[in-house]
């Protein structure tokens, strides 16, 4: 094999790597009300990164959409980044009509069961 069939499989390689990336970088399809509302409520949640917090008050302030977001179209932004890297499989599940998990409240410890105020019913 020549230096020349080597260099052609690999721009074929890479072109090919090109176009598996850009599949991949845009959904087949546009997010619903619903799945934007599931992400948004992970989003506000104590369950997402702080990278995916900051995104979504960006979001709130206007500065970005949520469909901008899932569709890819502000890849470029490098908070919209971060936030992926952080939770990528948590908002494709969330994509895909997963409700989100949120852990219950733990109840508050209590060092006793005597009851913190007395009324007079209790003497």
């Amino acid at each position: 094999m020549t230096a020349e069939d080597v260099l052609s499989k690999s721009v074929a390689a890479a072109d090919q790597a090109v176009r598996d990336a850009a599949k991949l970088r845009y959904p087949a399809r546009e997010p619903s009300a619903d799945d934007v509302r599931r992400v948004m409520q992970f989003a506000k949640s104590n369950d997402a990164s702080p990278e995916l917090q900051a995104l979504q008050r960006r979001i709130a302030a206007g500065y970005l959409s949520w469909r901008q977001v899932l569709l890819g179209e502000a890849a470029g932004d490098r908070g919209v980044r971060a936030a992926f890297e952080k939770d990528r499989d948590r908002l494709a599940a969330l994509c895909r009509g997963e409700e989100p998990r949120t852990a219950p409240p733990k109840p508050k410890r209590r060092d006793d069961d005597e009851p913190m105020s007395f009324t007079e019913d209790a003497w």
